[in-house]
């Protein structure tokens, strides 16, 4: 079975706190924690990014429309409703980004190893069938006046192999 490590989560509590309070000028609280045998949006929109490195996984997070909605009318202040409807979803990629990058640097702090993560994929809509990792995840809840978000990380900690010098790598190198 695939154990979280806690230390893994409030990196990204504290980047999605921060984040979404810069962007969308609101107040955000924690909400719950919970645990998932696997990861499961709970609601209509969701942004997906994958994570390799020293962690590999996926996190998913997933808001209401009005909390999405409003997180892209701020973002996009002064453009027309067209624009805004056109460039919604990459402005919700561009939210996850911000949130997954500033929490991967935080869990980079003192690690001489790196952490990737994918382009975002944004799903919306009822119904929806989408396949994610199926690795147990911590879902956190954070609460707004626009509606919940939920981050559910579903990551587990991997060895990465290092590049060792040797003097037959330096011979194939032409030093």
């Amino acid at each position: 079975m695939v154990r979280i490590n806690a230390r893994h989560v409030n990196p990204f509590i504290e980047a999605a706190m921060e984040v979404v309070t810069q962007i969308a000028g609101i107040e955000v609280r924690r909400g719950h924690l919970s645990y998932k045998e696997r990861v499961e949006p709970s609601f209509g929109v969701s942004i997906i990014i994958g994570m390799c490195g020293f962690l590999t996984g996926q996190i998913v997070y997933s808001m209401e429309e009005t909390l999405a909605k409003r997180l892209v009318d701020r973002m996009l202040e002064g453009k027309s409703p067209e624009e805004k409807r056109i460039m919604s979803f990459d402005c919700l990629g561009e939210v996850a980004n911000m949130i997954t990058g500033k929490a991967t640097a935080l869990l980079s702090q003192g690690r001489d190893q790196a952490l990737s993560i994918t382009t975002p994929v944004i799903a919306s809509g009822t119904n929806l069938n989408v396949h994610l990792v199926s690795k147990p995840a911590l879902v956190l809840g954070l609460i707004t006046a626009y509606g919940p978000i939920e981050i559910s990380i579903a990551v587990e900690e991997t060895e990465t192999l290092r590049e060792v010098e040797s003097p037959d790598y330096a011979l194939l190198q032409g030093a």
